[in-house]
């Protein structure tokens, strides 16, 4: 009876993440029409995109030992499903497009400070966004038993934040390009991010883990992770404040 419930509940969740993501649609396409500027659309269509690697992330950040090639092949063989893409459309990339929206009506100012507490405010959303059931959950939630006590989830949340700052300032690069330079420069950015936070900034934690003397690599590897993702916050926020300066 507990299985069925809990059926209920994500089928309810998926239901309203979807009509969430229409309405969001729906939104971006106004927005299109009055900022003539398909910026918000394209953002979205990113994060549809987004989860093309997602099964192969999924796969890392579950291991315990070295893959099989034949499990890595069948990650890729995994068909792209839409209505997960539906999904994924707008947890990572509406919280950019709002302060986007706010730094277009000079109701936010791009600065180091600014920055930083934009960028705890979208770890917060993150985890709301998790503990709703509004997303799936994060490669990294997938981790094992973390060192330190660290949370899987709390991790995930850092790291899909520091995609979101790094989509933020990407939004703001762009927003006066051409539409076909905007469509180049966004679609695939969602991708290229969660390549340089699951693959390179998580790499020490992947590596952690399978190793097979695993708790002392397995700490170093989460302080590392932890360091390489506070050091792509510090880069953004760099960006973020010569925006500001050059406004």
């Amino acid at each position: 009876m507990r299985v069925v419930n809990d059926d209920n509940a994500q089928g309810a969740s998926d239901l309203l993440t979807i009509l969430i993501t229409f309405l969001l649609y729906g939104v971006a396409l106004w927005l299109w029409w009055q900022q003539r500027s398909p910026l918000y659309v394209l953002a979205l269509a990113a994060g549809q995109l987004s989860i093309l690697l997602n099964p192969f992330w999924r796969l890392l950040y579950s291991l315990q030992t070295i893959p099989s090639p034949g499990s890595l092949l069948a990650v890729f063989a995994t068909p792209f499903d839409i209505v997960a893409s539906l999904r994924a459309a707008w947890p990572d990339t509406l919280p950019a497009l709002i302060i986007v929206l706010l730094y277009s009506c000079r109701w936010w100012k791009p600065d180091l400070l600014t920055g930083l507490l934009t960028y705890f405010v979208f770890v917060s959303l993150q985890l709301l966004f998790g503990l709703l059931g509004l997303r799936d959950p994060a490669p990294p939630a997938l981790a094992g038993d973390l060192p330190f006590g660290f949370n899987p989830s709390l991790l995930a949340a850092l790291m899909s934040a520091t995609i979101t700052y790094g989509l933020c300032y990407v939004f703001m690069t762009v927003q006066r390009y051409s539409w076909p330079s905007m469509a180049v420069a966004i679609l695939p950015m969602p991708l290229l991010f969660g390549g340089l936070v699951y693959g390179v900034v998580g790499a020490p934690l992947l590596v952690g883990q399978l190793l097979p003397d695993g708790e002392w690599p397995l700490r170093i590897g989460l302080l590392l992770t932890l360091a390489l993702s506070g050091w792509c916050v510090a880069i953004i926020s760099a960006g973020l404040q010569r925006l500001g300066q050059a406004m």
